[in-house]
């Protein structure tokens, strides 16, 4: 990402964490509908009941609300994962 937001121009970009939209959806919802210069709508929270098909491995997810307890989930993997963490530390 750091590669693209230097070749692009600035704003081109909008960056959000996983765990703010999680913790916020609706306030994040709004502020990536209004980036993208686009007319909020509630339904922008329901859209796990859109009734349209779906053809991607997270078929089931796609029906339900975001939920919390992925969270952190990964922490369980943590002394594996530390050779990677050590790697992209300079970056974060």
């Amino acid at each position: 990402m750091a590669h693209w937001s230097e070749v692009l121009p600035e704003g081109a970009i909008y960056n959000i964490k996983y765990e703010s939209v999680v913790s916020d959806i609706e306030g994040e919802a709004k502020r990536l509908v209004e980036f993208c210069h686009l007319d909020w709508h509630e339904d922008c929270l329901k859209f796990y009941n859109l009734n349209r098909k779906v053809k991607t491995a997270s078929i089931a997810q796609v029906r339900e609300p975001i939920y919390k307890s992925s969270m952190a989930r990964w922490r369980g993997y943590e002394s594996h994962l530390e050779p990677l963490i050590n790697e992209v530390k300079p970056y974060l």
